[in-house]
């Protein structure tokens, strides 16, 4: 008898028995036990098996396995361990497989002869915590590529967009304090006269780029690889605006960010906050007596949770302040303003704001990603040259629109 097959038999067996033992339910106890009596039985058989043994006790042998399949099928029914599915899919365990093969293989087994070697063929199995054999190799491979974490919120989801047509500068025209007021006056007396001071202003629309270049083997090759770059790539351009229209400096090409200075108030109240939720309030409130509409709350997400986190000073509970701060289906509102967390904003630090009117994104070429193969030294490197690119404006129309402070104060 081949040495191959017969020490298949007897793995098969060996573990089927491991399987029987863990996962049989308990109203299968009893027919597992004899499941487990046959198996013993045939494993001893199989081993006894002379090397020289002639066809026919080879043919008994394989009809006899073939019914034991058959029952371990039936008894699969009871047991459900073993079954690892995916994405609600039904695979098949190794001893499914198996026994799909062996039945597959029955005529051949029945007829098997010295020296014969046969290939069981195992389909649709899945892998998971069921796969228990050793050396076994996963020749499929989840397709396309697996990206790094993308941001939750970027920043331009605050801001109100828009486009600015066929100019190289957004232009508009702002309000400044100006002189005089309307005042009540008795007939015939010189009235009030007031003065409206208007001011132009304009931002410069930048370029935000940046290119990279990799082989053709790699872009032909590799599956998802486009997929991956028009996927990754805007992500990338993304957290370089998120940079900018918070942080950049205004020096050309930069934007000048809303927490860059001229293009918020500092925070600052005449009462101390005892906490990071009475801040905001505080904050909130002095950009409302500037009249202006706080809609919105950045912070970053340590921050965020940090707040989720409130314990009460004496009871240790989880437990925000009263009529302060509501939690809604995993929102957070402060003083009836939404709370949104970004990594794009620095850890410590909050911005309160009109997001609505207090600026626009505002775009003068949309960002796309293109594919040269013809550039610099390509050709002769066999390699693609792949560029994402957009040109975008930050028009802020006052720093009384926005309030950034810092929780350090407080805990």
């Amino acid at each position: 008898m081949s040495e191959e097959i017969k020490g298949l038999i007897i793995k098969e067996l060996e573990t089927s028995k491991e399987v029987i033992l863990k996962t049989a339910a308990e109203n299968a106890k009893a027919e597992a036990a004899k499941m487990l009596d046959l198996a013993e039985k045939k494993i001893a058989e199989v081993k006894g098996l002379p090397a020289d043994v002639d066809g026919e006790a080879i043919s008994k042998l394989a009809k006899d396995f073939k019914a034991m399949v058959d029952d371990w099928a039936e008894m699969e029914k009871l047991v459900k361990a073993g079954r690892f599915t995916s994405n609600n899919t039904e695979g098949k365990t190794f001893h499914e497989s198996f026994a799909d093969a062996t039945k597959e293989a029955a005529d051949k087994l029945a007829g098997l002869k010295k020296g014969d070697r046969i290939m069981l063929d195992l389909k649709d199995m899945t892998f998971g915590n069921s796969f228990t054999t050793a050396g076994a190799s996963v020749t499929y491979v989840k397709p396309g590529i697996i990206e790094l974490a993308k941001r939750k919120l970027h920043i331009r989801e605050l801001l109100q967009g828009g486009g600015m047509g066929a100019k190289s500068t957004f232009d508009f025209v702002k309000e400044i304090t100006g002189t005089g007021s309307i005042a009540n006056a008795n007939e015939g007396t010189q009235k009030a006269q007031i003065g409206l001071k208007l001011q132009e202003a304009s931002v410069y629309a930048e370029w935000v780029a940046g290119f990279l270049k990799i082989s053709r083997n790699m872009l032909d090759d590799v599956e998802g690889m486009t997929t991956f770059l028009q996927s990754r790539l805007p992500e990338l351009l993304l957290r370089a605006e998120d940079a900018q229209i918070l942080n950049g400096s205004g020096i050309r090409p930069n934007l000048l960010g809303l927490q860059s200075v001229g293009n918020y108030t500092a925070y600052s109240s005449a009462t101390t906050a005892v906490n990071r939720a009475e801040m905001l309030v505080y904050a909130v409130s002095q950009l409302e007596s500037l009249d202006r509409e706080a809609n919105g709350i950045l912070l970053h997400p340590a921050d965020w949770y940090t707040l989720w986190l409130y314990k009460g000073s004496t009871s240790g509970d989880y437990t925000l302040p009263v009529n302060l701060v509501e939690r809604v289906n995993g929102r957070m509102f402060i003083a009836g303003v939404e709370v949104f967390k970004s990594t794009a904003q620095d850890q410590s630090l909050f911005l309160v704001g009109d997001w609505t009117m207090g600026a626009n994104f505002v775009t003068r070429e949309p960002a796309r990603v293109e594919f040269f193969y013809e550039d610099g030294t390509n050709v002769q490197s066999n390699q693609v040259t792949v560029r994402i690119e957009e040109r975008v404006a930050l028009p802020v129309y006052g720093s009384d629109y926005f309030i950034l402070g810092d929780f350090a104060p407080v805990s």
